[in-house]
């Protein structure tokens, strides 16, 4: 971590979108798979995806050529694309919705392709939402969409034997399969054979949780994997050995005050009339309960304090919490976890981000590349300020050519040599912007070879990054970075910066500071032939 440190890298930082001072709240909570649990890509979503390629071949009739494919690749996709079920697409977009890159199947799209598809003319939020449309919002759902697109190759090669199915029955089919692997134990069976092959022991897990929980706060789980699994991922996360192992004497549930299993997450967070069960971890048998209704939640918690199902109202009865704005909730999924609980319950949230890491350190890696980017836009912006200027002259001496006062030869002499100008401003441009878009690509192919930057789409903000942006107090790439602060520590954000308050970088304010030189001598610093000609 120094070394990270002194180079500029990525440190373990938990950033602030909204100020949180944690000497306020009184309980911390997380999530367990992908936020406690970092799950291993390359081995743990194979699984996934495994499992449901079989189960398309063996239980939905899709071909056999589909299990000949090449291996799942857990890199080709990232979090924050949205899947088009309708076009058989795969697309990113800036937080305005307007849309980038656009890919069906494996195959990209032209520009003038996408722009046919997806007219920002035409287009608003509400069109990229459910039915039609999915987001990959969590890293759960990456091996849908590698799925998905492998399907859509099948369907449109020719003769394929699956044309009679559409896109989004496609989809349907890949997501039921998915969701079969994760429910019908094969997932959970090799994970508990061998968890060090599908999941990171962090050795900082138990004394960051230790740490919250000796500071006075209540520490709590609420995941959506059941009691076997979460008792098979949370052994591993706190002892580095799998279930069952002699010479283990951690208990991991003593870490927490209420553990939640089965929430059914975002439902857990919208409706207040699911059914709360006690687990009896020895027998994982369920109880019918209400919760603390007539005795104190400490009483109540006595009797046992893991719990499946339930809702909100319930988490906070078994908290002791009067406000969504006391308690902190950690996790991965930003729709499920984070949105949800931000906007609906006010809960205080942190995101977690593991590609966080990757992204910074490339970003400090390409500094030069990123300051080629910016001495090139500012040619972009120089050469703009010029031609607008000279095609206002040019249209003021339109206006005037026909006045008894103007000297008609010299005005046409004028406006030639103006027009040559104008050409010869268009030409560099074309020139400067071509190497800009170039430099501007090998840039974003740094972070990933497709889809660029997980937080920018061009020069834009991300949807994905639009989001983390107005639903996440607080963000970082895993939990155990919280071991680097006291549980007390007051995040403050810093300043919204808009282009108003950047007056001086803005390109109008440079265009009209330019306007204040004099024409004769920017054509000189432009170029002294066209200045002749002007002059």
């Amino acid at each position: 971590m120094k070394g990270k440190l002194e180079m500029g890298g990525y440190s373990g930082e938990v950033f602030c979108n909204r100020n949180l001072n944690m000497q306020k709240v009184e309980a911390v909570g997380f999530d367990m798979d992908y936020t406690l649990a970092t799950y291993k890509s390359d081995t743990f979503e194979v699984l996934a995806y495994e499992g449901a390629r079989k189960r398309l071949v063996e239980d939905f009739g899709y071909p056999t050529e589909l299990l000949t494919h090449s291996t799942y690749d857990p890199n080709y996709f990232c979090r924050g694309l949205i899947v088009d079920k309708k076009r058989g697409n795969i697309i990113k977009m800036d937080r305005h919705k307007w849309v980038k890159i656009v890919y069906h199947g494996f195959d990209a799209l032209s520009k003038t392709e996408r722009d046919s598809l997806y007219d920002p003319t035409i287009t608003t939020w509400s069109t990229f939402r459910e039915p039609d449309y999915a987001i990959l919002d969590t890293l759960f759902s990456l091996p849908d969409a590698y799925l998905f697109c492998e399907l859509v190759q099948l369907k449109d090669k020719q003769g394929s034997t699956i044309k009679n199915k559409s896109y989004i029955d496609m989809y349907k089919d890949v997501r039921r399969c998915v969701d079969i692997s994760h429910r019908d134990g094969y997932i959970k069976e090799k994970v508990g054979e061998d968890p060090s092959k599908y999941i990171h022991y962090d050795p900082d897990m138990v004394p960051m949780l230790k740490r919250i929980k000796n500071s006075g706060r209540k520490v709590f789980l609420v995941t959506n994997s059941l009691y076997d699994y979460t008792n098979v991922v949370m052994h591993y996360l706190t002892t580095g050995k799998k279930l069952g192992d002699d010479g283990v004497n951690v208990d991991w549930h003593e870490l927490f005050d209420v553990i939640i299993v089965g929430a059914c997450k975002p439902s857990f967070l919208e409706d207040s009339r699911n059914a709360l069960y006690r687990v009896d971890t020895r027998t994982e048998m369920l109880m019918n309960t209400e919760g603390p209704l007539f005795e104190s939640s400490e009483d109540y918690l006595s009797y046992g304090k893991v719990f499946q199902g339930g809702n909100y109202i319930h988490l906070h009865r078994l908290l002791n919490v009067s406000s969504g704005s006391q308690l902190v909730y950690v996790g991965d999924h930003m729709y499920s976890d984070i949105l949800r609980s931000k906007r609906e319950l006010g809960w205080r949230t942190m995101l977690v981000i593991p590609e966080l890491e990757h992204e910074i350190d490339v970003m400090v890696e390409q500094r030069e590349l990123e300051k080629e980017i910016a001495v090139l836009r500012g040619v972009r912006d120089e050469l703009d300020e010029w031609k607008d200027r000279i095609e206002n002259e040019y249209l003021n001496l339109e206006l005037s050519k026909d006045e008894e006062t103007q000297d008609k030869d010299e005005v046409a002499l004028r406006l030639d040599a103006l027009k040559l100008e104008m050409e010869r401003i268009q030409t560099e441009r074309d020139m400067s912007t071509e190497e800009l878009k170039l430099k501007t690509k090998q840039y974003h192919e740094a972070f990933h070879p497709i889809w660029g930057q997980l937080f920018k789409t061009g020069y834009q903000n991300s949807r994905f990054a639009a989001q983390v942006d107005s639903y996440a107090c607080l963000y970082t790439s895993k939990v155990t970075n919280l071991m680097q602060i006291s549980p007390d520590h007051n995040f403050r954000c810093m300043p919204d910066i808009m282009p108003h308050d950047r007056l001086e970088d803005t390109p109008i304010r440079k265009l009209l500071r330019a306007r204040l030189t004099n024409p004769v001598k920017a054509a000189a610093t432009s170029s002294s032939s066209s200045s002749n000609n002007i002059a």
